[in-house]
């Protein structure tokens, strides 16, 4: 065969030359195709709008009864029977001990007697002043004796007077050996028992009485709340209410069937508490609130025509902005908005400046998110007890969609 006529010395270079662009081409990689970009995060977002709140405060108080009386004997002596059950609804007046009675009797009769003695003094020297006036006039006697036995007349009627006063006196002491309810209602526990000597300058009472078909509630509110809402109402930012509704709700959380009213406000600061007492009358037919009871009351002093309030997990606490939230402003993107936050109504914050009407609140989705980012808002729905446990939330993509107008 016929040889090439290149050189080995020329065929070297070319050799080396492919060496080297295979090499090269091995190392390089095809120049990656640019996607779409990724899509804005998705934020669950309520438009704002003012509307009417009631006003509310929620806060401690117990159960005071309507009257209480104390059972106290008038007169002293033996206890001779108990004339009442412990625990049951008495009347006013009904008969709860009766005390030994023998001496009063015997002090009664006394005096009786002693009225008729005096009467009969009474007679007498009626007669004789009589007899000694005429004998004045004849002559026949002086008018020394006239005025003496007009006299003797004078003493014997209040020597009568006096005596009819003991009759009386120890009528009472009789009566008072049955010793009666003061008040109606539920009498407690007897502190004595028969045989027992009681007397009125005793430290204890023999029962307790106390009325209960109707109860008191005396709440505690702090000093300061109370300046708080006369400012807002002096403003016209609330609106008072003109009968304030009272809740009354049990330490299980169970609210209470009677409603209650607010009758005064006490005018005393407690020094040590700086707080107010707010007395509240409840009915109380069922017998449910006892004496003692803690209770806590709702009270709605007002309403807030023009409330802005957002869901409560929307506002975020900063050590150095406050009080934040997340908006989404034009062209859907993020925006911080420093607000001046009220108080808490049913899981919603009333927000008093910072916000209008018509903004876009993010209240969920805002994790990762900061000023500036685009998002693709979506209107909030407060979830439910059932939907909370039982909904699976759908893959991103398949159901849900921008809301083209929020924009």
């Amino acid at each position: 065969m016929p040889r090439s006529s290149t050189s080995p010395l020329l065929r070297a270079p070319l050799t080396l030359a492919l060496i080297a662009s295979a090499l090269v081409a091995c190392g390089e990689e095809p120049a990656p195709t640019e996607g779409p970009p990724p899509p804005p995060p998705e934020v669950s977002t309520i438009v704002v709008e003012p509307s009417a709140i009631v006003i509310e405060d929620v806060l401690p108080g117990r159960v005071v009864p309507l009257r209480v009386a104390e059972v106290r004997p008038q007169v002293g002596g033996i206890v001779r029977e108990r004339l009442f059950r412990e625990g049951d609804a008495v009347t006013a007046g009904q008969p709860l001990y009766r005390i030994d009675s023998s001496v009063f009797r015997a002090e009664l009769a006394g005096a009786s007697a002693s009225v008729a003695r005096q009467e009969a003094a009474v007679s007498l020297a009626a007669r004789e002043a009589e007899r000694a006036r005429q004998l004045a006039s004849t002559g026949a006697g002086t008018t020394q004796g006239a005025d003496n036995a007009e006299s003797t007349r004078a003493l014997a009627e209040a020597d009568l007077a006096l005596s009819r006063a003991t009759v009386r006196r120890s009528r009472l002491q009789l009566q008072y050996s049955v010793v009666t309810a003061p008040i109606a209602g539920r009498i407690g526990i007897s502190r004595v028992t028969e045989g027992a000597l009681v007397g009125p300058m005793d430290p204890t009472s023999l029962a307790t009485i106390q009325q209960i078909d109707e109860v008191y509630v005396d709440i505690r509110q702090p000093a300061a709340r109370y300046e708080e809402l006369r400012e807002a109402f002096g403003r016209g930012d609330l609106l008072e209410n003109e009968a304030v509704p009272v809740t009354l709700v049990s330490l299980q959380g169970r609210p209470y069937e009677a409603q209650g009213r607010l009758l005064f406000t006490d005018i005393s600061v407690d020094p040590s508490t700086s707080e107010l007492t707010l007395r509240v009358i409840v009915p109380n037919a069922d017998t449910r609130l006892l004496p003692g009871m803690f209770v806590r009351a709702r009270l709605a002093f007002g309403r807030d025509p023009d409330a802005i309030a957002v869901p409560q997990q929307a506002i975020r606490h900063d050590p150095s902005l406050g009080a934040t939230v997340l908006i989404v402003d034009r062209g859907d993107v993020v925006a911080v908005r420093s607000v001046r936050v009220g108080r808490v109504v049913d899981g919603r914050q009333i927000v008093l400046e910072g916000l209008a009407a018509g903004d876009r609140v993010i209240v969920e989705g805002m994790d990762m998110l900061g000023p500036g980012m685009p998002v693709r808002p979506t209107p909030w729905t407060l979830p439910t007890p059932e939907t909370a446990h039982t909904e699976t939330p759908a893959p991103p993509g398949d159901d849900a969609t921008p809301d083209d107008d929020e924009g």
